[in-house]
Order: C-alpha cells, then structure tokens, then sequence
C-alpha cells in the first residue's frame, strides 16, 4: 500500500472535494465542525470505513480534531482476525489511536436467544459505547452511505414503518453522540477516493450471502429497484430530507402541546379534551405515541394508537389500551389518562 496522503493538499481536485461536502454534509447535521472534535470512527476495515476513517483524518488535521478508531471482531469468518490487523496497520499509518475487541456474537445470540444481527449489534455498540468513554470523544462516526440508506428505507417500507421514520436512518442522533457523515455518499465515491490514494481494503464475503434480511434486499430488490430508476438513490436522499423537516415540523408541535399536558403525582400523564380537540388527528396520535414513550422504555404499533384514536373520536369513555411494557391509556369523559403500571 503507498504512503497515505498526510493532508487534504494531497488530494486531486476531485477528492479533495469530496472529502470537503462530508464535511459540510456532517457539519449541517449536527450543527457544528465535528472535524474540529474527538471522533470515535467506527472501522470493519471495508471500504466505507477505511475510506471514512481516513477522510476523518484529513479533515480533523486541517481543522484541529482528533480521530480515534474502535474495531470489533465478531468471530463469524475465519478471516475476521486478518480484518484486525489491516486496521491496525492502518491506524498506525494515519498516527490515529486505535482500540479493538474479539467477541462471540454467535454465542451471545444463542445466549440470549436473539438473531445473529441483532448479537452483533449489541456488542458493537457496547463497545463503541466504552470507547466514546475511554477516549471522551464527541461523535461516534459511523460509515453507513446512500447505499445503505436505499437499503433502510426498502426494509422499513417492508417492516410497515410509519412517516417520517420510512425515509430511513438518521444522518445525527445527539442522544447516542452518533454521526454519520457519507449518508448521502455513493459507495462508488468511496471506492474511487481509496484507489486514488492506493490504499487497500478487506472484502466480507458474507456480504454475497443472502441469509440475512439486509443482504436480500442489498443483492435481490435494490439492483431492480436501480434497474427501473437509476436515480433511486439520488430520489430517497430527497426523501430523508423531506423527511427530516416533516419530523421537526412535528417535534415543535408536539413540544406546544406537551407544555399544556399534566403530568400527575403518580408519573401518570392526562391530556384534556380541552387540548385534543383543537389537534388535527395526525398531531393527536404523534402525542399519543410521545406521551406513551415518556411512559419508558416499550414502542407502541401503530395499530394501537389507530385503535385509541378512533375510540377517543367515538367518545367511548372508559375504554382501556394496553401498550408495551405495562402502559395504559383510558378514555374518559375529560380527556385521556396514561399510565405506567408497575408489576410485582
């Protein structure tokens, strides 16, 4: 591999500037120079988290930043051990501190009885949870791109998501430090900045195995998708965006509506007709949703919250819902009541 370019000088036009729009692209997002900060990059060593990894690099030493890189072996190929050491080394190139783990994935599954994906996914972000610690980083940086949004929004549309969490993941998420700066990045792009520099990566070949959910919809129904419009990518970019001012839109209404709700002694909250009345019912049920959330931990079906409005419309006093993790609403004749239950 040859010397990695030590500065964003370095780079052809072409580059430089596509390393340039990340940046913009995160800065708008979270509304400030995250190259400026600590970033923890999170590093498979494939090729949107190598070339992620050293843009990060790039950027923070024309900004003042400091990049650290997190790397979890997940023991499911026999070559996961190499993909390590291909990070390291590439680490010690950049001058960026590095930090892995081996875990059993597989065995925690089996464990906890959950799915592969999902074993991964905790231990991962446990991980990356302790290095934000260890290193006081300000964002996690993940490299998921516009590819792997295409995919989200298919497999939300598939799972029955509502608006606007259908338009896919989000670019921030400031309650997890997330950041994920090439959400609107072609992995095409990716893949011509690593080999305008001559810099390697390591192939997953689980990638090509369509036993899991996201790889099925990656190999068998995003190339028909790309196939009947080849700016599909480019269509569902413009989506999250209409998306992201639709949800704060919401958010400010919700937030006004929240500001006249009760909360009771008990943790309970009563929101009064009074209010309810004056909501349009697509506000009343993204309230109704909220104030269950503030209830804890339990994600109510959209298919409840249907049912408790059109019960509320239908003025059945004293109807009950029940919610996930032993929430209720009740109707009555002043509004409704939500509660939180807890078992003994």
């Amino acid at each position: 591999m040859a010397p990695l370019p030590k500065s964003l000088q370095e780079l052809d036009s072409a580059q430089a500037r596509l390393c340039l729009d990340i940046e913009k692209f995160g800065n708008l997002k979270s509304d400030i120079n995250f190259a400026s900060k600590k970033v923890l990059v999170a590093v498979s060593g494939g090729i949107d988290s190598a070339a992620l990894l050293i843009i990060s690099t790039l950027l923070a030493r024309k900004s003042g930043g400091r990049v650290f890189c997190a790397h979890v072996d997940h023991n499911l190929r026999s070559v996961s051990v190499e993909d390590a050491v291909f990070v390291e080394k590439l680490c010690a190139d950049l001058g960026v501190g590095f930090e892995k783990k081996s875990v059993d994935a597989k065995g925690y599954a089996e464990l906890n009885s959950i799915g592969l994906e999902e074993a991964g996914r905790i231990l991962r972000y446990d991980f990356f949870n302790y290095c934000l610690k260890k290193f006081d980083a300000d964002f996690l940086l993940l490299a998921h791109h516009l590819g792997d949004l295409c995919e989200d929004v298919v497999m939300r549309l598939i799972r029955g998501t509502g608006w606007p969490a259908l338009a896919g993941m989000d670019a921030y998420d400031p309650d997890r430090k997330l950041l994920r700066p090439l959400l609107e990045t072609n992995k095409r792009q990716l893949e011509t900045f690593l080999k305008s520099i001559k810099c390697s990566w390591r192939e997953d070949e689980s990638n090509s195995s369509n036993k899991y959910t996201r790889n099925r919809v990656r190999n068998n129904i995003i190339p028909l998708l790309l196939n009947e419009n080849p700016s599909f990518g480019i269509n569902v970019a413009r989506l999250k965006n209409q998306a992201d001012l639709d949800q704060d839109y919401w958010e400010s209404e919700i937030s006004r509506c929240l500001d006249q709700i009760k909360r009771l002694e008990d943790g309970s909250f009563f929101a009064p007709s009074k209010i309810l009345k004056q909501c349009h019912p697509a506000l009343r049920c993204r309230l109704y949703k909220k104030i269950i959330e503030l209830l804890g931990k339990g994600h109510a079906l959209a298919d409840s919250i249907n049912l408790l409005e059109n019960s509320y419309v239908a003025k059945k006093t004293g109807s009950v819902f029940q919610f996930p993790s032993n929430k209720t609403a009740t109707i009555t004749k002043q509004g409704i009541v939500f509660k939180f239950s807890q078992r003994y």
